[in-house]
């Protein structure tokens, strides 16, 4: 329940620029605007607060599918990882 309340309060901080949405399989999505390394910073950060030390990121989408790859909104999905890999 700790991590879900870590979770929420990211969103809270966050929402300005980036949304983060928990999944019910372990996983949770996060929606940003940048690339690859602001994912990972983004679901790193969010990972350490829910008391985790790293992300493993599973997918990365364009929230708009008509724009070219890696442009516009991002939707990425991510689960914490106790340790690094």
């Amino acid at each position: 329940m700790s991590r879900l309340a870590a979770l929420w309060s990211i969103f809270i901080i966050l929402n300005g620029c980036t949304t983060i949405k928990i999944n019910a399989d372990d996983t949770s999505t996060i929606e940003y605007e940048g690339g690859a390394e602001v994912a990972n910073d983004l679901t790193t950060r969010a990972c350490r607060r829910a008391g985790q030390q790293t992300a493993e990121i599973i997918s990365t989408v364009n929230k708009d599918s008509t724009l070219p790859a890696g442009s516009g909104k991002q939707v990425a999905t991510f689960r914490c990882l106790a340790a690094d890999r």
